[in-house]
């Protein structure tokens, strides 16, 4: 692609605010078989190359059950493209979690007679393919996580089939905003040995599936 270079850049993981190029959406949920789409935007008023592509929970290559498309492409300064993310995978018991990486291409810097450093920035954000039978319970799932006192600290459970974001756990009087649930699996559990002097409740911030937070009061048994 003219005028745009991915040798010379420096690849950075950033957030949007540094990024070029912006995504629409801070998390994608795909119903069953089906796609869903997000927004490329550049925000510079050059042209920038685009490159995305997707990957499993641990990094692996999903192969066929997602794509996405275009792979690569250029867009003009201000001005956008849309990424379709399709999904193949076969019906399951729960939700399976997946990343889509949109990395920028900057482009190629005058040349000046001076060696030069281009900032290339990927943003990385979590795609959740929902199994189509699950959808009607999904609302509210998180006020049914299972909180109980373990040897030290609290244990979290998540019994239900749905991924949970929590992003933040106030128990006795303090706030805990670094948390280990902020990707919940389902059917997992999480000893949160750092909390400490929790009553019979605590209480959840968590972001649904349009990213807003919620809240809700969790028993401890």
């Amino acid at each position: 692609m003219s005028g745009l270079t991915l040798g010379t850049a420096l690849m950075l993981s950033a957030t949007a605010g540094h990024a070029a190029l912006s995504l629409s959406d801070t998390r994608v949920i795909i119903n069953g078989k089906s796609s869903s789409s997000v927004e490329v935007l550049n925000n510079e008023s050059v042209r920038y190359g685009m490159q995305a592509w997707v990957e499993g929970s641990n990094g692996q290559d999903p192969g066929k059950a997602l794509v996405v498309t275009p792979n690569f492409q250029a867009i003009d300064g201000k001005q956008k493209i849309v990424l379709r993310l399709l999904s193949f995978s076969e019906p399951g018991q729960q939700e399976q979690l997946y990343y889509l990486n949109v990395q920028e291409i900057p482009p190629k810097p005058a040349d000046n007679g001076r060696s030069q450093l281009s900032m290339a920035v990927r943003t990385k954000i979590k795609v959740l393919v929902r199994p189509a039978a699950l959808g009607a319970q999904r609302k509210n799932a998180e006020e049914k996580i299972e909180v109980s006192r373990g040897g030290q600290g609290l244990v979290f459970k998540n019994p239900t089939p749905y991924y949970f974001a929590v992003t933040k756990i106030t128990a006795g009087g303090k706030t805990y905003s670094k948390t280990p649930l902020g990707t919940f699996a389902p059917m997992s559990t999480v000893d949160m040995r750092n909390i400490s002097g929790a009553g019979s409740s605590v209480s959840i911030t968590y972001l649904n599936d349009y990213g807003g937070a919620n809240t809700a009061e969790l028993k401890v048994k």
